[in-house]
C-alpha cells in the first residue's frame, strides 16, 4: 500500500499535477484505535524546459517585433527619393544637359528666371525614371536653389569646364548656400559636380576642377564668418571644418567629380552617378 501510494505521487509530480490525497483506515499501534491516513503530497517537479522555453519566448518576441519596426522605419527614413537638382552658374550648360538627358537630343536654349521640372528616363523602359529640376542660375533666385535643394536625392552642380576660372568663383557662393542648408545636412544627398563642355578645347580636368572650387568655396567661408564677426550676428556655416580648409571629402555628401558633353553626347558617367543614389 505504502509503495503504491508513492508511485501515484510520482507520477503526478512528473506530469506536474497535485497528486491525489488518499484516505483510508490504518492502524495505529500505539493507541489502538483506527485513524485516516493521509498520503503526504510531494512537492511538483517543474517540467523539464518547457516553462524555460516559453519564459524566453516571452522575453526575446517583444525585442524582435521592435527589431523590426526599427528597421522598418530607418529604411523609410532612408529613403532619398528620386529628384535630381541641376544648378550652377548662368551659361554653365545646365538646360542643354537636362534636354539631352529628357529628350535625347539638342534644342536652342536660353537663360529663364522660371525653374523646370520634368520626368527623365534615364535607363530605358521607364524602370529608372527620375524627377529633373532644372533651376536658373541667377543669384536673384537662391531661394528656388534652397527649396529644392532640401528635398534633392542628387544635388548636380553644373559648371562649364571650358572657363574653369569664372565659373567656380560663381558656383562658390550656391554651392556654400546649399551644403550650409539645415535639410541638405540632415539628408545627406548626393552630389554631383558636372564639368560640361568637355568637348571643347583645353576643357578643365575633374581633378584640376575640385582644387579649385575647394579653394572658391573656402574663400567664400571666410568672407561670410568675417562679416558675421564684423558684425555681431551669427552667420550659418558648412559643419565639420572650424578653422580647417574647406575639402569635398570632409563633407557627410557622398561627391563626385565627371566631365559630360551635351552635344557629344558624353552623358554615361552622369546616368551612372545618379541611378546608383536615387531611391
Amino acid at each position: 500500500r505504502n509503495f503504491f501510494s508513492f508511485w501515484l505521487c510520482s507520477m503526478a509530480a512528473a506530469s506536474g499535477e497535485q497528486p491525489p490525497v488518499e484516505v483510508g483506515s490504518g492502524l495505529d499501534v500505539g493507541s489502538g484505535l483506527d485513524e485516516p491516513v493521509v498520503a503526504t503530497p510531494t512537492p511538483a517537479v517543474p517540467d523539464g524546459g518547457g516553462g524555460g522555453a516559453t519564459l524566453a519566448l516571452s522575453l526575446v518576441l517583444p525585442l524582435v517585433i521592435a527589431a523590426a519596426f526599427f528597421l522598418l522605419f530607418r529604411g523609410r527614413s532612408k529613403s532619398r527619393g528620386d529628384r535630381v537638382v541641376l544648378f550652377g552658374p548662368m551659361g554653365a550648360g545646365k538646360t542643354a544637359l537636362s534636354l539631352q538627358l529628357r529628350f535625347g537630343r539638342m534644342t536652342p536654349t536660353y537663360s529663364s528666371l522660371a525653374k523646370t521640372v520634368g520626368r527623365c528616363d534615364l535607363g530605358g523602359g521607364g524602370a529608372n525614371a527620375v524627377t529633373l529640376v532644372d533651376v536658373p542660375g541667377s543669384g536673384r533666385l537662391r531661394s528656388q536653389l534652397l527649396s529644392e535643394a532640401a528635398s534633392a536625392a542628387v544635388l548636380a552642380c553644373v559648371i562649364d569646364g571650358s572657363r574653369l576660372a569664372p565659373q567656380c568663383k560663381e558656383a562658390a557662393g550656391a554651392l556654400f548656400d546649399v551644403l550650409s542648408l539645415e535639410a541638405v545636412q540632415r539628408r545627406s544627398p548626393a552630389l554631383l559636380v558636372v564639368l560640361s563642355k568637355s568637348e571643347a578645347r583645353g576643357a578643365a580636368s575633374p581633378e584640376s576642377a575640385r582644387t579649385l572650387l575647394e579653394a572658391e568655396v573656402q574663400k567664400v567661408r571666410l568672407a561670410r564668418t568675417t562679416m558675421a564677426d564684423t558684425g555681431g550676428t551669427g552667420t550659418k556655416d558648412i559643419p565639420g571644418f572650424g578653422a580647417a580648409g574647406f575639402s569635398f571629402a570632409q563633407t557627410r555628401l557622398t561627391t563626385q567629380f565627371v566631365s559630360a558633353s551635351a552635344s557629344t553626347p558624353q552623358l554615361d558617367a552622369v546616368r551612372s552617378f545618379v541611378l546608383k543614389h536615387v531611391g
